[in-house]
């Protein structure tokens, strides 16, 4: 049979474990899948206790906004692995909120798959190892993430990136079809506007991110899709879209961000993993994080206690894996309407700039692995889940 439950706090995550429970389901047909995550889990037939990826949060302020939901969903989570321990526990990334449940299975030895697991950007080995147990096996995805592991002594297992799996596919989609699939006009520039997958970056970016576009519209005529993942409701965007833009100048599309990013001239994609997507698909972008102003206050402090935040760059994920800049990053304090206008009408109207970008971008699908990589992980899973721990 086979019992597996999934900690996922993000869009990213929620598309990573939709299709792990979707190879899970052809190898096991009889296993029970459940845990927290999305609707794309709970499409493929997971059975979810709560529903998380619109609701994280980015900083320590912006935590602070959801932290009794987080703070009940984790004892909650707590007590349920105890009462009913799974065949296999598998976290994705979401380390605030998995890190202690991971170090609770683990002193018990329940058998732990953390797949993606954090970035782990600006900490030692010592706390990393924190996590590590014999009953506890880490696969990344990206080569910063091997690195600190590796150096905290930690199991690990590589498959590759998921998304090359789930991005190859449309690479064989032109432009053209997806403007007609998704009833975009053909007669001017096309942008993608990924504002994030959390309800909380979203409304830090919208202002910003909404009245540059409005300037950007005026000045070329361009047309701005929207693109926000599964899960997300017209309500929560439109009213911080219509102040700014006329009803002509955006699309609003859910669930369809590949669709959208492969259909656009250019993008501008909240600095995290639709950065990469981007890049895969080959979409010139820029990548744009602007945090809330309390938020800002735990970089000074950071600051003050010896960790210059500038130096953990780049933050864009196909600058960090191509370990130069290739895309454009406004982040933080250069996180402004003026830069971002600047910027994104300056890339708008040099095609060769666009074409450069993307010869450039292209080159971090030969990092992230052979296609099959979801298999491989699914094959994984479900055969250590019925061997015993060592």
């Amino acid at each position: 049979m086979g019992h597996f439950v999934f900690s996922v706090g993000d869009a990213s995550g929620d598309l990573y474990a939709s299709r792990i429970t979707r190879k899970l389901k052809s190898l096991k047909p009889d296993c029970h899948i459940s845990g927290i995550g999305g609707l794309l889990m709970q499409k493929e037939g997971a059975h979810l206790w709560a529903f998380t990826p619109p609701f994280g949060a980015f900083g320590l302020f912006s935590s602070l906004k959801v932290a009794p939901y987080h703070w009940l969903l984790l004892n909650k989570m707590k007590r349920s692995l105890l009462a009913n321990p799974p065949d296999l526990f598998l976290p994705i990334d979401f380390g605030t909120f998995n890190r202690p449940l991971v170090r609770l299975l683990g002193r018990l030895g329940r058998k732990v798959f953390y797949y993606v697991p954090p970035s782990f950007v600006g900490e030692s080995p010592e706390k990393v190892h924190r996590l590590v147990s014999p009953s506890v096996v880490f696969s990344p995805i990206y080569w910063w993430q091997k690195e600190i592991l590796e150096k905290a002594r930690a199991q690990i297992r590589e498959f590759g990136h998921p998304l090359v799996d789930i991005l190859t596919p449309y690479l064989t989609i032109s432009p053209k079809v997806a403007r007609d699939r998704l009833q975009l006009p053909s007669d001017r520039p096309i942008v993608a506007l990924l504002p994030g997958s959390r309800r909380t970056t979203v409304a830090d970016h919208a202002r910003v991110l909404f009245r540059s576009a409005e300037k950007v519209h005026h000045l070329t005529g361009a047309h701005f899709a929207v693109a926000l993942p599964d899960g997300w409701r017209r309500e929560w965007i439109e009213p911080r879209i219509r102040p700014f833009l006329p009803a002509a100048a955006f699309s609003l599309h859910i669930g369809h961000s590949h669709w959208v990013l492969r259909a656009s001239d250019v993008a501008v994609c909240a600095a995290g993993t639709a950065t990469l997507e981007a890049a895969y698909l080959g979409t010139p972008s820029i990548a744009f994080f602007r945090t809330h102003i309390a938020n800002r206050l735990q970089l000074h402090w950071l600051r003050f206690k010896g960790l210059s935040v500038d130096r953990l760059g780049p933050f864009a994920l196909p600058n960090r894996i191509l370990r130069q800049q290739v895309m454009p990053e406004l982040i933080g304090w250069t996180a402004t309407e003026e830069n971002l206008m600047d910027c994104l009408y300056h890339l708008i109207k040099d095609p060769d700039a666009q074409s450069q970008m993307t010869t450039d971008l292209i080159k971090v699908r030969d990092s992230m692995g052979e296609p099959g990589v979801l298999e491989r992980v699914s094959q994984f899973v479900s055969e250590w889940a019925g061997e015993r721990t060592v």
